[in-house]
């Protein structure tokens, strides 16, 4: 059974060790010159051994680099990119895709 005290240290210690690994931060900005984000979108950034991954989950973009600004300006094009693709061809998507241009349409706007 563990103590108040060693339960408060062993809890500081696993989100120690999580925030080591993984984070959440906003992204102002698309990078791209026919779009812009109407407000911030919370992306995420894991640390594995060699290498970082940015991604936003509510629609399965990720971006996979060596270092977080590159991996942050992939997320950026492959959001972008997905956008693009979802708008060509409205009437054949899915649900799924469906979801994820609503998703986009909130958060994009043409500049």
């Amino acid at each position: 059974m563990l103590t108040r005290q060693q339960y408060k240290t062993l809890s500081k210690q696993l989100l120690k060790a999580i925030e080591s690994r993984y984070r959440v931060i906003p992204l102002n900005s698309l990078g791209h010159p026919k779009y812009s984000l109407k407000a911030p979108i919370y992306i995420s950034i894991e640390y594995e051994k060699d290498s970082v991954i940015a991604s936003f989950d509510d629609i399965e973009a990720f971006g996979y680099a060596d270092t977080e600004p590159e991996a942050i300006d992939q997320l950026r094009e492959e959001i972008a990119q997905i956008y693009e693709e979802l708008k060509e061809d409205t009437i054949n998507l899915g649900k799924l895709p469906q979801q994820w241009l609503l998703t986009l349409e909130d958060l994009i706007q043409c500049k």
